[in-house]
């Protein structure tokens, strides 16, 4: 595996772990672009609000029932090449303190 798909796959499991753990929702929008896609078949049928800005957000519970899924479950819905995720957007959404 090249160095940077290397990276790419420890960024992505460092932020999916981060969910794991997560205890706020989420807006939709601070989901790494590249997941987006995934999530939202994951979300099929589940209930989500919007925010007092309006924004599209996830329970908390729903990201780490997400994360769990593709950590240890089935994976990714659609496939997503190592080379198309941004590095530098999954560990800013893993520090990125979270709202609700």
């Amino acid at each position: 595996m090249p160095f940077e798909h290397h990276a790419a796959y420890l960024a992505l499991r460092t932020y999916l772990e981060s969910l794991l753990a997560a205890s706020t929702d989420q807006a939709f929008s601070d989901i790494p672009a590249a997941l987006r896609p995934n999530l939202a078949v994951f979300m099929e049928g589940k209930t989500e609000y919007q925010n007092s800005a309006g924004q599209r957000m996830v329970y908390a519970a729903d990201l780490a029932a997400w994360a769990n899924d593709v950590v240890h479950g089935s994976g990714l819905a659609i496939a997503l090449p190592l080379a198309s995720l941004s590095v530098a957007e999954l560990q800013a959404a893993t520090s990125r303190p979270t709202q609700c």
